[in-house]
This record gives C-alpha cells, sequence and structure tokens, in this order.
C-alpha cells in the first residue's frame, strides 16, 4: 500500500526473549528453503546479519496439497507489544448507515496484513530463526496480537472519504438506497483502493446485491437480523438420553432464564424427570417441554446486540461427540445478568473423537474462538473451561504436544485469558453433548494428522513398528490411559507424571512435543543406531533428543558410551588427581631429592641435589652418569653436611641400581622411587631443574662462560628469601645466611630469629595447592583396590594408537595416586599414577569394534 508504514507499539520494560531454532521434519527441510526464497523474492521477508533482541522460532504446517505454511510462534513477543489505542467496530457502529440500505457489495483484500510495509526500527520484534539462518518481516505478519486494530485503522483513514462505505478489517461493504447510489459509491472505493496500491481477492468480492452476511448478521432491504446461524445449535439439539444430560439442559436453560417467559411452568416436567429416583424414562410430555424450550430458545429475538463496553466470555465444553460454545457479555462485574450473544456446536469426526480429552477440550476452544472471531478480534476477552490443564496449556512458555501446538499458534492475534470453571456451571456441555451428529462433518484442521505423521515419518524410522511396540507395552498403554482419563495414580507412570501437559497420541503412538516416547522394548536398539560411528555422550544425546525419549534417555546414553570398549580405548585420560603437598621436614637435610640435568652442549651433566626444608641445594658437574659416579659425587656432599633420612629419585637407570641401593642401605637412607612416567611426584628438583636450565641458556646465548655463571647464580640463590618459607636457603640449612656481595643489616649485628617461617610455608603451599588443583581441574579418583582397569599407552606411536592398551589390570594397592597393578593374564606388576588408569565397567560387552553392523541395525531402522 502506497504512502503507508506500520509502526509496532513496543513495551521497551519487557525483557527480550531469544529462542533457540525448532529443526523442522528432514522431509520438509527442502519445502521450507523454497518457501522463504519464495517469500524473499516477494519482499515479504528479508535476512538478518548479526544479533538481534528478539528472535522467536517457526512451525512448519504440512498441507494436503503438499505444500507448507511458514507459522513464526509469537506468543512470547506479544508479551511486549503493545495493544493499538483504536476500538474496532461493531454492528450498532454501523447500524445508522445501513437504514436505508438496498443493494449491496463485498470487497475482500487479498493477503490482507502482508500488503502493509513496516517501518525498519520496527521489523526487529518480527525476527524468526530457521535452519538457514535468522529473518524478519518486511511487512505486517499474522501472529502480533495488535496487527487487527493496526489493519482496521489504516483502512478507514483510506475509507474515510468514501461515502456509503464501512470496513471490518479486510471485509468492505459498499451500500446505496438506489442503483446510481450505489455505483457513484462502488466507484469511488475503487478508485481510492487503486491510489492506494490496495489488492483485492476477485474471488471473493460481491457486486450488487440486495442481501448480504456481515459481522454475524443477515442486512437486506428489509433490516437487520442476527442470523440464523447463531441459533442453529439449539435448533439441533436432539433429546436427551440420560438424566445427566438433562440436568445439562437445565443448567443452560437456567442460565439464559430471565429471557424465556414463565420458564419454571415450562422446566416442571423435565426438573421432575432430573430429580425422580425413578428410572430414566422419556415420554411424550418430556419431549412436548424439550421443544417448547427450544422454540424459545431459538427466538433470535431473544439474543442481545454485541458491544464493545462490556466484558466478554466464551464459554467451550468437550464431549466425546461433540463441540460446543457460548458467547456471553456481562453488564456489570457481578455476572449475574449474562447477555447471550450467539451459540455454536459442532459433531466430532471420527479422528477428532480419537483425541485424548484434553487434546478435545483444547480443541473446543480454539474452534469456538475462530467461530466467534467477529466479535473476538482486535480486543481482550475471557475462554472459559471446566477443563483445569488448559490454564497451564495456553500460556505461552509451556510445550504442548504437537497437535495442540498447532492449534495455539492459529490464536496468536487475539488476546485472552483462560479461566476454570468447574463443569456444572458450564453451560457449553449441552451443545456438546447433544447435538444431532452429522457424518460427513469436516475436520476442523484436516492438515493436522499429515502434520503430526509428518515428524513422526521423517526419522526414517518404522512407524508400524513402533505402534506394534506401543501397543504390546504395558507401560505405553498405561500411559495412553492416563493421558486420556488425566488420573496419574498408577506408580508405573510416576517417571511420566512431570510432563503430563506435553503427551499427545497418534495411532498407537505416544508423542511428547515433536518426539515419540519409545516403548522399552525398542530402547536398547535406539541407542545402537544413535552410537553408531561412535558419538560421544554429548552427541549422542543431541541425536536422540531431536527425535525420541524415554525417562532416563540421558542415563542410558552415559552407560552405553561408558560400556562402548572401543570409546574407552581412545577417550581422554582422566583429570589428575588432587595435589597431596609434602609436609614441611622437622629440619635441615633430613629429606633430600637428587636429578640429572643434561646432557648440555658440553657433554656434561648436572647432579642436582635440593633439601626439602631449607629449599638449599648442592650441583656437582659430571661427565658420567653411572651409578659408582653418582655415589661418588654424593658421598662427597655427604662427607661436608652429613647422611641425610630419605632420598626421593626418579627410576633412571642409575638410581635403581644395586649399587646405590646397597650404599644408602650402609649408611641408613631410605630410597624414595616415584612413580613412573610422573615427574611431577619429584615437583621440587624438577622445579630446581628449570631455574638452573634457564640462567645457563642465558649464558649460552651470551657467549659467556655458564660454570662461572652458574656459580654467581647459587651465591644469588643461597642470599635470597625463598618465596614459600620467607627465609634464604642458608639460613634454614645453617642457621644463618651467608654473606653476598650485597651489604645488609646483619654485617652490624645480628638480627633476632624469627619463628613465623613454618606457618607461612604451610600457608604458601596450600594456596598454591588450591590454584594447581583448580587450574588442572583435578578430582580424587574413583578406583579402588580390586577395580579392573587399562593403562594409558606411554611409549611413542603413531597417531593412531589409542590412548589407553587393551590389557586389563587388577589394583593390588593403592597409595594416594600411587597405584600397584597386576597383568591379568601374566601376572606382571607395574606401578603407575592413579590418572594413567581407566576403570573397566562391570557388564562390560564383547568387543564393540567388532561387532556387525547387522548386530546394531535391523529391519527397517537402517536408514536412521
Amino acid at each position: 500500500m502506497k504512502g503507508i508504514k506500520i509502526v509496532i507499539p513496543i513495551d521497551k520494560s519487557v525483557t527480550p526473549v531469544t529462542q533457540h531454532v525448532r529443526r523442522p521434519p528432514i522431509a520438509l527441510l527442502s519445502k521450507v528453503e523454497e518457501k522463504l526464497d519464495e517469500l524473499l523474492k516477494s519482499d515479504i521477508i528479508e535476512p538478518v546479519h548479526g544479533p538481534s533482541e528478539w528472535v522467536s522460532p517457526i512451525v512448519v504446517i504440512p498441507k494436503d496439497n503438499g505444500d507448507i505454511r511458514l507459522c513464526v510462534d509469537m506468543r512470547q513477543v506479544n508479551k511486549a507489544i503493545k495493544r493499538e489505542n483504536h476500538m474496532m467496530p461493531v454492528l450498532e457502529d454501523f447500524l445508522p448507515k445501513l437504514g436505508s440500505a438496498r443493494i449491496f457489495s463485498r470487497l475482500d483484500i487479498k493477503n490482507a496484513f502482508h500488503q502493509m510495509e513496516l517501518e525498519p526500527n520496527s521489523r526487529h520484534i518480527t525476527t524468526f530463526i530457521t535452519h538457514k539462518g535468522m529473518f524478519r518481516y518486511r511487512r505486517l505478519m499474522f501472529g502480533i496480537s495488535c496487527a487487527p486494530e493496526i489493519f482496521q485503522k489504516a483502512m478507514e483513514q483510506i475509507l474515510s472519504r468514501c461515502p456509503n462505505t464501512i470496513n471490518y478489517i479486510d471485509d468492505i461493504v459498499i451500500f446505496g438506497s438506489t442503483h446510481e447510489d450505489h455505483q457513484a459509491a462502488l466507484e469511488m472505493v475503487l478508485t481510492t483502493l487503486k491510489e492506494y496500491n490496495v489488492l483485492l481477492n476477485q474471488s471473493k468480492c460481491i457486486f450488487g446485491v440486495a442481501e448480504i452476511e456481515f459481522l454475524g448478521h443477515h442486512i437486506s432491504a428489509k433490516g437487520i437480523k442476527p442470523t440464523e446461524s447463531k441459533v442453529a445449535a439449539v435448533q439441533k439439539f436432539r433429546e436427551p438420553s440420560s438424566k445427566e444430560e438433562v440436568r445439562s439442559f437445565l443448567g443452560l436453560i437456567t442460565y439464559v432464564s430471565r429471557f424465556l417467559p414463565d420458564c419454571a411452568t415450562a422446566t416442571y416436567t423435565l426438573r421432575q424427570l432430573a430429580n425422580s429416583k425413578e428410572p430414566f424414562k422419556w415420554e411424550e410430555i418430556h419431549q412436548t417441554a424439550f421443544d417448547n424450550l427450544k422454540t424459545m430458545m431459538s427466538d433470535v429475538k431473544t439474543l442481545s446486540f454485541f458491544r464493545n463496553d462490556r466484558r466478554t466470555r466464551v464459554i467451550a465444553d468437550a464431549s466425546p461427540m461433540g463441540l460446543g460454545a457460548v458467547l456471553v457479555q456481562f453488564e456489570d462485574e457481578t455476572e449475574k445478568r449474562p447477555l447471550i450473544i450467539a451459540y455454536a456446536s459442532k459433531s466430532l469426526t471420527p479422528t477428532e473423537r480419537r483425541y485424548c480429552q484434553t487434546e478435545r477440550e483444547a480443541l473446543a476452544l480454539v474452534w469456538a474462538v475462530e467461530r466467534f472471531h467477529i466479535y473476538l478480534t482486535g480486543r481482550e476477552f475471557e475462554l472459559e473451561t471446566d477443563h483445569k490443564p488448559l490454564e497451564v496449556i495456553f500460556k505461552p512458555t509451556t510445550k504442548p504436544c504437537a497437535r495442540i501446538e498447532r492449534w495455539l499458534l492459529r490464536l496468536q492475534s487475539f488476546t485472552f485469558r483462560v479461566i476454570y470453571k468447574k463443569g456444572s456451571s458450564n453451560i457449553a456441555d449441552p451443545f456438546s453433548r447433544l447435538p444431532e451428529t452429522t457424518v460427513n462433518t469436516p475436520d476442523f484442521d484436516p492438515a493436522e494428522e499429515m502434520f503430526v505423521r509428518t515428524i513422526l515419518e521423517s526419522a526414517a524410522i518404522d512407524v508400524t513398528e513402533i505402534e506394534k511396540a506401543s501397543q504390546d507395552d504395558p507401560e505405553v498403554q498405561a500411559l495412553r490411559q492416563a493421558i486420556d482419563s488425566g488420573r496419574w495414580s498408577d506408580a508405573i507412570l510416576k517417571p511420566f507424571q512431570a510432563f503430563k501437559l506435553e503427551y499427545g497420541c497418534v495411532g498407537n503412538c505416544v508423542i511428547r512435543g515433536n518426539k515419540f516416547v519409545v516403548p522399552k522394548n525398542l530402547r536398547k536398539r535406539m541407542l545402537n543406531l544413535a552410537h553408531e560411528g561412535h558419538p560421544g555422550e554429548t552427541a549422542m544425546k543431541r541425536r536422540l533428543r531431536d527425535r525420541v525419549w524415554w525417562p532416563g534417555i540421558d542415563l542410558d546414553v552415559v552407560k552405553m558410551v561408558q560400556l562402548c570398549e572401543g570409546c574407552r580405548l581412545v577417550s581422554i585420560p582422566n583429570k589428575p588427581e588432587p595435589m597431596i603437598r609434602r609436609e614441611l621436614p622437622v629440619g635441615p637435610w633430613i629429606d633430600l631429592a637428587i636429578d640429572y640435568l643434561g646432557p648440555l652442549p658440553s657433554g656434561e651433566y648436572l647432579l642436582v641435589v635440593i633439601d626439602y626444608f631449607s629449599r638449599y641445594k648442592e650441583i656437582e658437574i659430571t661427565n658420567k652418569i653411572t651409578a659408582r659416579e653418582t655415589i661418588l659425587r654424593l658421598d662427597k656432599i655427604f662427607t661436608r653436611l652429613g647422611y641425610p633420612r630419605t632420598i626421593t629419585l626418579d627410576n633412571a637407570k642409575q638410581f635403581v641400581s644395586s649399587e646405590l641401593e646397597e650404599y644408602c642401605r650402609e649408611k641408613g637412607i631410605c630410597l624414595n622411587n616415584t612413580i613412573p612416567y610422573w615427574p611431577q611426584q619429584n615437583g621440587e628438583v624438577e622445579r630446581q631443574n628449570r631455574s638452573l636450565l634457564k640462567r645457563i641458556r642465558i649464558s649460552h646465548n651470551l657467549d659467556r662462560d655458564w660454570k662461572k655463571d652458574l656459580q654467581d647464580y647459587l651465591v644469588m640463590y643461597y642470599t635470597t628469601p625463598h618465596s614459600t618459607t620467607g627465609k634464604t636457603p642458608t639460613e634454614l640449612c645453617y642457621g644463618r645466611t651467608i654473606r653476598g656481595k650485597i651489604p645488609s643489616l646483619g654485617d652490624l649485628e645480628t638480627s633476632p630469629p624469627s619463628t613465623d617461617y613454618r606457618d607461612k610455608d604451610k600457608f604458601e603451599k596450600e594456596k598454591g595447592r588450591e590454584s594447581e588443583d583448580a587450574k588442572r581441574k583435578a578430582k580424587t579418583s574413583g578406583i579402588v583396590v580390586g577395580d579392573v582397569v587399562v593403562a594409558r599407552n606411554l611409549q611413542p606411536g603413531n597417531k593412531l594408537q589409542s590412548v589407553f592398551g587393551r590389557t586389563q589390570y587388577k589394583v593390588l594397592r593403592k597409595s594416594g595416586a600411587a597405584v600397584l597393578i597386576q597383568d591379568l593374564e601374566t601376572g606382571k606388576q607395574l606401578e603407575r599414577n592413579v590418572s594413567h588408569l581407566k576403570k573397566v565397567p562391570e557388564g562390560q560387552p564383547e568387543n564393540a569394534l567388532h561387532r556387525k553392523r547387522s548386530d546394531f541395525v535391523e529391519g527397517a531402522f537402517l536408514g536412521f
């Protein structure tokens, strides 16, 4: 439309919601892409590049002809859209103009909302996400709650200069008292619409007729009267077949009794029948009273005109055979003087009768709103039901089953509130129970069954097999009965109860949302299919959640992956154990650590000896690293400083030799060899080696004498307070700090001794332990003595080598992170750090890597 750009009023105080994409069924992906291309070419939508505050998902609706319709779920967005300050017209607003009308024409605007362009600043609220990215509407769209008022206001402005013209949204009525008046008015309207480039739907336009139906009324030269459809539901009532149906009918009569003359006398015989203790027996006297009451209610004079200033309510109900609805208004807040506007009823088709009760009650509300849409569009109203769960299901944040969700999207442009009232006060009950059953009643939503079937069949799974398994599964059958009856007291249903508002039924299958519930005897096959290609836990969960569901599905996936031998062999190693800090020895030169650093470029090695108490270290430069040479060097140091109690060292050949063991035994020294391939256990000397290597590298790169620089480094180290103890190594080792090049107060007088170094050492170590454990995500291993484990491949190998070997070991002993394991076949014992091991779960299946594909895939599941 030329010259018109629409601004959507947005409440900035509402927090924007970004929703995730809903992946459409695989069978419909290509059609979704075609529809997006069509909307892009028609300039109805445009791509979104970059983030958006508001993002809504789409729901794909298949049609009978194979085409689809894209619906954007705007329920969350509508909470932030303000209502347009424009009152929708009612028939009373048009009555003064129609008094002398004799000839009529009615025009229908094609794709009405899409003809109005949105201001760029208002388009972000319509952003929706698909598997092809994000898009937003350039035109006014269905689903925006204020769209009807916006369109009505714009059309009233466009047609304001046209005489003898009224409109209600996309319907335009032109009238005249004579043919000439009508023709002149029609030409003026057509000229105006052409001027604004408004496109009409020619097949729905009517020209120059003597009578038309408009806003639920029949308009002709004889005057205006309500259409017979408003009371047709009462006229088609069949006679009651039980006392309950009689009471239901009398409840409706009581509700409208103030419009019926001498109502008490007319209902006397029926009240006697309903209250009698005798068996139900329908006789001629009851039929006469029933027909009389139907005639009284069918008089259209008993109906009221719809008015904008009254509170509006739609009362709907569903029975196993039909739907009923009553549109009422209230003159005040007491609800004691209801005004009947219209009645409606509908017989259920065989397909609709198979719906569960919740689905039938939801269908009744949606059908009633669409039946009375001419009164409800663009205004707030109430929806009354006697089915309590619908109060929750109809909220924007719920996730109902696919069938109900499809219906809820049809109500996006309406503003309503669902209220619950007990069934005894529901006046729509007789309209759902007493209408005559019609054979050729069309389905309310003929494409609905196709939509749900498409969801299931798109998974490349034989739905027939799922239905048969569901029929034979007592758990699924109990679930179906609970869905139908609303009773969830059975203990077998406890795992399902948390999602009771999300279930629906299709044939013998039960679906939750757009996923079907898998019977017990098919869950193992589903897990095997989902684990083809050996996905991890996260990927496998995503793969299953996209199509199927059952209680405990995530736990079953975790067990499946843990029991897969192939996944275990190449899995990521365990996180390291939490650090165990060594306590500070009671004095100097009690606990030592030794290691070799080298070879250096000169071919020499450094024997590094460090005291755990003082951090004092001795360095010996040697050309040999044999056990004999090691003993000679250590003996030289021990001659000066004494023999320690323990020495911590790795598993190098010279350190595990019998010569060194014999020497230490003679001197009363205990050797503590670290776990193979776990240098972190001797971390103190490894850290010192790193500091030494740094200084030697500096000296080498500056072409200096590294041995002289090493001596300078040691003097600096001996006279510098340690970061952990706060004392110099020589002070803790010798009781004094040796004199260096930097003068100190100690050169003049002796400082008083400090006693806080032990506390500071413990504090700093604990602080470092917590920091390192958090950084490495350390956690205590669950491996205990007696467990069966596999060990990590620590020898060099090719890129396809698994992380863990296939040989299985038994844990014989565990001390902290040190574990002694024994080969189950050869009996060979190894010592390893617990982080090198992975527990083999109990109940391990045979080698999954050697199983054939036919063990996983059977029958129609080949395409999953």
